[in-house]
C-alpha cells in the first residue's frame, strides 16, 4: 500500500472516529439525577430518641430516603439522606454491598436524625434489654435504599450547580448547653438541569435535633415541612443532611404554646421558615456550569470505651461487632464539588468540634453532613468529655478518643485534597486512604 492510500485511510479512520467517538471533554460533564423512596414501615414499630417502649400508632407524615447522584469524569457519588435516627456503619455497609451503579465507598448515607422514627439501632425496644429492631422493615429498608441509588444513577443529566450559605436565618436553634456556642450557618447546593431554569433538587445542611415531637406518631419532624416548602417554592425536591448537632443543639420555640411532645405548630414552624430562608438565599447564588467533584476517604480504628455499649452488643441488642481488637472500623469522607467542600461525620459532633473543623476546611460553603457513614453517639472533645454539663452527652458516646482521631482523618483529607489544588493537578479525582 503505497504512502498516499494509506494518509487517505488514517484520515478517513479520523474523520469516522470524529462523529462515533463522543468527545472525552464533553463525556466529563457534570451530570446529576434525584429520586426518593418510602421507607415509612406499614406496621406498629418501636420509635428512637427518647424513651423504652414507645411504640408508634400510626404515620402523621411518611418517611423518606432521598437520593443525589452526581458524576464528572471517573467520579461518581450518591448521596442518600433518610428520614431515621441514624443508620450504623455495618447496616450502611450491607446496603453498599447491594448497590451495582456506584464504587461502595462513593454511597455516602446519612440521617436527619428524627426522633420520631423506628428504632434502627436497638437500643429502645420495649425495654433496654431488648432489641426495638424490626428487622423486616429494616432489611427492606436495605433493600429500597440500594435500589434507589442504583435507580437514581440511571437517571443521570447535564447539569449544573448552585451554592449559597447564610448565618442570618431567623429563630430555628439554640444551644441547651451553651447558648453562644452556636453554629447557624445554613448551607445550600441546588443541581439544575442543562437548560437552567428547571431545578432537580435542593440539597439543604443545617444544625438542629429534629426532636420537637415525641409522641407516638410517626413523622421527619420539622424536615417534613421543610421539604414541603422548599419544593413548593422552587418546583424541585429538597434533601436535607444536619450538621453538627451535638451538645445540645435543639430548635428553638416557645415549649408552653403545647403540652411537651405535641407541638406539632412549632416543628411546621420552624420547618417553613427553614425552608422560606433556603429559597431567599438560593436568589443570591450564581450558577456554575460544569464543577468537577472529588473524593477522598479514610478509615480508622475506634476503640470501644462505653460500658453500657458493651453489655448490650453482649447481649446481642445491638447488632454490632467489634474488631478483633475491640475496637470499630469507621470512616470519614471528603467530596469537593466545585468550590464546595463536604465532610461526612460518623456521629453527633458538638459545636464547637464543628467550628474547630470548618476552620481547617478551604472550600466554600462548608457542608458538615452529620450522623452520615455511621452512628457512633455524641463526638465531644477530650476535654469535655466527662464534664458534668456534657454527663448525658458522654454516656451516650463511644469515648473519648473518637473525636481526635476524626478529627486527624478531616485534616488529612482537607490537607490532601488542598495540597493537590496546589500542585496544579486536577480536584477531579478518586482517591482513597
Amino acid at each position: 500500500m503505497d504512502t498516499l492510500r494509506i494518509s487517505t485511510l488514517l484520515i478517513a479512520l479520523s474523520l469516522i472516529s470524529a462523529v462515533f467517538v463522543p468527545n472525552a471533554k464533553a463525556q466529563a460533564r457534570f451530570r446529576a439525577a434525584y429520586a426518593s423512596v418510602d421507607i415509612t414501615p406499614e406496621s406498629p414499630a418501636f420509635m428512637a430518641g427518647y424513651s423504652n417502649g414507645r411504640k408508634s400508632l400510626d404515620a402523621h407524615d411518611h418517611l423518606f430516603a432521598h437520593c443525589l447522584v452526581v458524576e464528572r469524569g471517573p467520579v461518581r457519588v450518591a448521596f442518600v439522606s433518610c428520614d431515621l435516627i441514624g443508620l450504623p456503619r455495618f447496616e450502611i455497609q450491607k446496603i453498599r454491598q447491594m448497590v451495582h451503579s456506584v464504587k461502595p465507598e462513593c454511597v455516602i448515607i446519612g440521617a436527619t436524625h428524627t426522633h420520631s422514627g423506628p428504632d434502627t439501632l436497638g437500643m429502645w425496644g420495649p425495654v433496654i434489654t431488648v432489641s426495638g429492631v424490626d428487622q423486616k422493615w429494616l432489611a427492606d429498608v436495605r433493600t429500597k435504599i440500594a435500589g434507589l441509588t442504583d435507580e437514581t444513577a440511571g437517571k443521570l443529566v447535564p447539569a449544573s450547580v448552585k451554592f449559597a450559605s447564610t448565618k442570618d436565618v431567623g429563630r430555628i436553634s439554640k444551644n441547651i448547653r451553651i447558648p453562644q456556642v452556636l453554629d447557624t450557618e445554613l448551607c445550600v447546593m441546588q443541581i439544575v438541569g442543562q437548560d437552567g431554569a428547571k431545578p432537580i433538587t435542593t440539597f439543604v445542611n443545617y444544625a438542629c435535633h429534629p426532636e420537637i415531637l415525641n409522641n407516638r406518631h410517626i413523622t421527619a419532624d420539622f424536615p417534613h415541612w421543610l421539604y414541603e416548602t422548599v419544593e413548593a417554592g422552587s418546583g424541585a425536591p429538597c434533601i436535607y443532611f444536619n450538621g453538627a448537632q451535638g451538645g445540645m443543639i435543639t430548635a428553638d420555640y416557645d415549649e408552653s404554646t403545647a403540652p411537651k411532645g405535641e407541638n406539632w405548630k412549632a416543628a411546621e414552624t420552624i420547618g417553613r421558615t427553614l425552608g422560606e430562608r433556603v429559597l431567599a438565599v438560593l436568589r443570591t447564588a450564581e450558577t456554575i456550569a460544569d464543577p468537577q467533584v472529588s473524593f477522598d476517604d479514610r478509615l480508622f480504628s475506634v476503640p470501644l470505651e462505653n460500658e453500657r455499649y458493651k453489655t448490650l452488643i453482649a447481649m446481642h441488642v445491638i447488632a454490632a461487632k467489634p474488631q478483633a481488637d475491640g475496637t470499630f472500623e469507621t470512616e470519614v469522607c471528603r467530596i469537593g464539588i466545585g468550590p464546595a467542600e463536604f465532610l461526612t461525620l460518623p456521629g453527633e459532633v458538638l459545636p464547637n468540634v464543628g467550628f474547630y473543623i470548618k476552620s481547617m476546611m478551604h472550600g466554600s460553603p462548608k457542608f458538615l453532613l452529620g450522623l452520615t457513614n455511621d452512628f457512633l453517639g455524641y463526638i465531644l472533645a477530650p476535654e469535655d468529655f466527662g464534664l458534668s454539663l456534657y454527663e448525658y452527652e458522654s454516656g451516650q458516646s463511644v469515648g473519648r478518643h473518637i473525636e481526635p482521631l476524626m478529627v486527624h482523618n478531616l485534616q488529612a483529607l482537607i490537607e490532601a485534597a488542598a495540597h493537590r489544588i496546589r500542585a496544579g493537578g486536577t480536584s477531579n479525582v478518586l482517591i482513597q486512604q
